[in-house]
């Protein structure tokens, strides 16, 4: 069977039909099937060339065209058409020149029998080009790929020979390690210092030696800086199953490996604590780390305790895990005295503070907790206060108790008498008030006797009102005319849940102290607010709960303390420039500011505690010369009438962007009320006293917008700021806050323009709604 004819297409440049045919029919012959087109003209030849043909016959000369002008258009192409001339006379010059244009060959027209294997040589050769040309493209792909994905690894890649020698490196290799070396062909000894070559060369041979590959963790210069990289090299072999090339790739590890020993050393450093460091995850509550402190304090290994429920592990009551996970995603963080149980079932009490760890996302990952053993603290702490009342209040209660009835027995008896022989009305209501201050007097040392040991009178709903009234009452009529009583509360008071006698005596014990601060006279005001205490506020206040509170105020204008002696109650003892032997005194039993024979020191210690046991706390400010205002918070019975809250959205209250200037020498309240004002859009500028905040003011001056200054500071007042600032940029807006009520000072602050006063102690409300009302002097007026 005869073979089949190989198809061709094929481009003829012949102005003689007649030529053509005999090319064609030496072509067939040779056992070519063309499929063909003749041209004569230039237009029609670039015409012919798409799609491309296999091949090319041309006549030399043409009357519009030539040979050698198609051979040209086809080289300026870029085409790689095989080209052969076929001409009736061409001389050796002539086809030297085509070959050089890109000819394959050259035929006479009387000798076409030689056609066929030109044609087919020429085909063949075509054929071999193109599969060289895809060989060497393909190559020049891969080399690209290859390189393309060594040079975007993370870290650096390099090939040496089985001589060790450099003959690729990536990228980030040549440009962050080697620098400008000259590396290619180099080996290690060549490039890097000895004390780096050694070890290079060492894991090298073992891959050569081996022919496995080799992890390691080397030192790497990047310039003149040190960086830690973990090495991988492995070998490349022959079809001999010889190493060629060693190939390697280095990832920098410097951070990685500085961080894992940071880590060994804070892990090394939480073992050796003596407290209890506990983590948990916040949505399973089971423990992810566990130190030693822990297994000291609970008697669980971290291998028992890691992977378990906190709840059932070390909790006495595991509901408490409930409620201290409530306190961290409202604030964040728990801080507070729980009962534990350990492994061996013994109960003890630790000071718990809870931290929420968060993710990037904001939602709670984990809670780290450091738990301190306080049971023998608690136990003695306990029993000293135990023998403080007992031995402080309680032998002098005991003591003269007896004394004080005998001497108020008479009283009540001879008011009773008198009261029935008297028929003058205004004795008999003098009568009354004695015989009501009697015994009062005598449920007062009842009262005391209760403190002493401990026991809590009777509780019942109180009307602050009426407290306040009774006490004012009895002030005017038994204080010294020279001082002025002043009663203030609103008719919308809230209720307290209380001990009246007990709550009686707080208000006299301060109001009496009021009356022998004032011995030339002056101003007393007793008064009652509602107050909210919020997070904030409860926050920078120790003993402080939030939720509603009604806020017994009890100031004069007498002679004050110095600081050293004032202080806040449970206050931290440890105040830097302060002798720690007045510090907190004012509420200690049997310290008193007062005369010989003119006080015991009783009043307010035992005031202090009547508050205490009911769930509230005391705040005092005072300043020498400038009287001193005692501010007493007992928590709110609210009705449903009566537990309405503000109308005004913190929303609304917030600020544009304005810079406000806050001085104050308390550090808890001008760090809070920082945060408050950041948080609802201030920019805030802080000092803690007057020369301070001229310094700060000075350099931000044409920026601040209000100036926000305690009233009593030491070194220099917030009056005389006021008043050295308003000659530095007139009509500044100020906003004087206050301890001692919003009289004090007042025709002061009058004078000088400064009509926003914000009493201490103020919560987020409050703060806002002063500063809204003075950057807005139109609602002001209205």
């Amino acid at each position: 069977m005869d073979n089949p004819s190989q198809r061709i297409r094929l481009l003829i440049v012949e102005d003689n039909p007649s030529d053509a045919d005999l090319m064609l029919r030496e072509l067939r012959r040779a056992g070519f099937d063309p499929n063909w087109r003749r041209v004569e003209t230039e237009t029609d030849f670039l015409a012919s060339l798409d799609p491309e043909p296999d091949l090319i016959l041309s006549d030399y000369a043409l009357p519009q065209f030539s040979g050698l002008r198609a051979l040209q258009l086809v080289g300026e192409r870029g085409l790689k058409i095989p080209f052969i001339l076929v001409s009736a006379t061409i001389g050796e010059e002539t086809a030297v020149a085509a070959m050089r244009e890109g000819a394959v060959d050259y035929l006479l027209k009387d000798r076409l029998a030689r056609l066929g294997p030109a044609v087919a040589q020429a085909l063949e050769q075509s054929k071999l080009r193109q599969g060289r040309e895809r060989a060497e493209e393909a190559s020049r792909a891969s080399e690209q790929r290859f390189a393309l994905f060594m040079d975007n690894l993370p870290g650096i890649a390099w090939i040496e020979d089985n001589q060790r020698r450099y003959v690729y490196a990536n990228k980030t290799l040549r440009h962050l390690v080697l620098r400008g070396r000259h590396w290619f062909g180099k080996s290690d000894d060549e490039i890097w210092p000895e004390q780096f070559a050694a070890r290079y060369r060492a894991t090298d041979q073992q891959v050569i030696k081996t022919k496995v590959p080799q992890e390691t963790i080397e030192t790497v210069l990047h310039g003149e800086e040190k960086r830690i990289a973990l090495i991988s090299r492995f070998p490349i072999l022959n079809d001999q199953g010889e190493v060629n090339f060693i190939c390697g790739i280095g990832i920098d590890i410097t951070e990685r490996k500085q961080a894992e020993e940071r880590m060994g050393e804070q892990a090394e450093i939480i073992n050796r604590a003596q407290d209890a460091i506990i983590v948990r995850d916040f949505e399973t509550n089971r423990i992810t780390f566990w130190n030693t402190g822990a297994q000291r304090l609970s008697g669980w290994t971290a291998d028992e305790a890691v992977g378990r429920f906190i709840g059932e592990l070390i909790f006495a009551d595991p509901s408490e895990v409930e409620s201290v996970s409530a306190a961290l995603v409202s604030s964040g963080e728990f801080h507070g005295e729980i009962r534990q149980v350990t492994k061996d079932k013994k109960e003890l009490i630790v000071s718990s503070r809870a931290t929420l760890v968060r993710r990037d996302d904001g939602s709670p990952r984990s809670v780290l907790i450091i738990n301190t053993d306080i049971t023998e603290h608690k136990k003695l702490e306990t029993q000293l206060l135990r023998a403080q009342r007992l031995e402080s209040i309680g032998t002098l209660a005991s003591g003269v108790a007896h004394d004080l009835n005998n001497v108020l027995s008479p009283i009540l008896m001879g008011a009773e008498i008198l009261r029935r022989t008297v028929s003058d009305k205004e004795a008999g209501s003098i009568l009354s008030l004695i015989d009501k201050s009697a015994r009062r007097g005598s449920a007062i040392v009842r009262q005391v006797l209760t403190f002493a040991r401990g026991i809590e009178g009777e509780r019942v709903l109180i009307k602050p009102s009426h407290l306040i009234q009774e006490m004012c009452d009895i002030a005017q009529r038994t204080f010294p005319k020279s001082i002025e009583v002043r009663c203030q509360y609103s008719e919308d008071i809230w209720s307290v849940q209380g001990d009246p006698t007990q709550l009686h005596q707080v208000l006299l014990n301060l109001a009496v102290n009021a009356r022998d601060a004032m011995p030339n006279g002056g101003l007393l005001t007793i008064a009652a607010e509602n107050f909210q205490v919020d997070e904030h506020y409860a926050s920078m206040t120790p003993g402080a709960r939030p939720g509603p509170h009604v806020l017994f105020r009890v100031s004069d204008t007498g002679e004050g303390m110095p600081r050293e002696v004032r202080a806040q109650a449970d206050r931290p003892r440890r105040l830097e420039g302060m002798p720690r032997a007045v510090l907190d005194k004012i509420f200690d039993p049997f310290f008193t500011t007062k005369g010989i024979g003119k006080g015991t020191g009783l009043g307010l210690s035992t005031s202090l505690g009547i508050i205490k046991s009911h769930a509230g706390f005391i705040s005092v400010y005072s300043e020498l010369r400038s009287g001193t205002t005692f501010k007493i918070f007992v928590p709110a019975q609210l009705s449903e009438e009566s537990s309405v809250q503000s109308d005004l959205s913190f929303e609304s209250l917030k600020g544009n962007g304005q810079l406000i200037l806050v001085v104050d020498d308390e550090p808890n309240v001008l760090s809070l009320t920082r945060i408050v004002l950041e948080k609802h859009n201030y920019r805030v500028l802080t000092a803690n006293d007057g020369p301070g905040a001229l310094a700060v003011f000075a350099q931000q001056m044409a920026s601040v917008n209000v100036l926000l200054t305690d009233i009593m500071m030491p070194y220099m007042d917030g009056i005389a700021l006021i008043r050295a600032i308003q000659q530095m940029k007139p009509g500044l807006t100020y906003i004087a806050s206050t301890g001692q009520g919003e009289d004090t000072r007042h025709a002061e602050l009058q004078s000088l323009g400064v009509k926003n006063v914000l009493s201490k102690p103020y919560d987020t409300q409050k703060l806002l709604e002063c500063l809204h009302e003075a950057l807005t002097p139109n609602i002001a007026q209205t």
